[in-house]
């Protein structure tokens, strides 16, 4: 999980980061931008992705400044399911 290297999920194909949240866990962030439903912040620190979800307001407003945002991968990945842990 170094800072900056695109991989792909293992089910979909797609090109994602893997990231830390502020809770330590890992999170699969799809690679590119989404300028109309991102919603998480991603930026590198001490060798690994961090991802920041963003409030939908507070995300509104930073996509209208033309900040990139990106979106969990758990919402847009078809087979999301297979890989949510459960309760």
């Amino acid at each position: 999980m170094s800072a900056g290297h695109i991989d792909q999920c293992r089910s979909c194909r797609a090109s994602i980061y893997w990231c830390v949240t502020d809770r330590d866990k890992p999170m699969p962030v799809d690679a590119f931008p989404d300028k109309t439903r991102g919603n998480v912040s991603i930026y590198p620190e001490k060798g690994q992705m961090r991802a920041v979800v963003v409030p939908r307001s507070q995300a509104e407003a930073m996509r209208a400044r033309g900040l990139q945002l990106h979106v969990a991968h758990f919402t847009t990945c078809p087979n999301a399911k297979q890989w949510r842990k459960k309760r």
